[in-house]
């Protein structure tokens, strides 16, 4: 009986270093994504038509996802959601020069003017 102390105590341990690392946010991303290298928005076009609009709908107009037409992002905001994600959205549906092409499309269509 002596020893039935000893599970929770370390239960109680285990719960208490989840929290304070919880807390801490050790895991979270501690900078912004690069952009890269420059982006083609018209290749950009045809990925984001094959990748994305299946939530952002044809032409970034919104749909499940947002509308991303004249919200006026910039180039390191689409970069680094498209790399980390943002709710339900995935991290690194595209990456490399995809991911530098989509971003340029965004920020293409995202222009206040686009």
């Amino acid at each position: 009986m002596s020893r039935g102390w000893r599970p929770l105590a370390l239960g109680g341990a285990v719960v208490s270093i989840t929290f304070v690392l919880a807390q801490a946010q050790v895991f979270a991303p501690s900078a912004r994504a690069e952009t890269g290298s420059a982006g083609d928005p018209v290749r950009g076009g045809e990925v984001f038509a094959s990748e994305c609009a299946g939530c952002h709908a044809d032409g970034a107009t919104g749909g499940v996802g947002p509308a991303l037409v004249g919200t006026g992002l910039d180039s390191v905001q689409v970069a680094t959601v498209v790399q980390q994600g943002r709710g339900v959205m995935p991290a690194g549906i595209v990456s490399g020069q995809e991911r530098a092409d989509v971003v340029a499309y965004v920020v293409s269509v995202s222009s206040p003017s686009g």
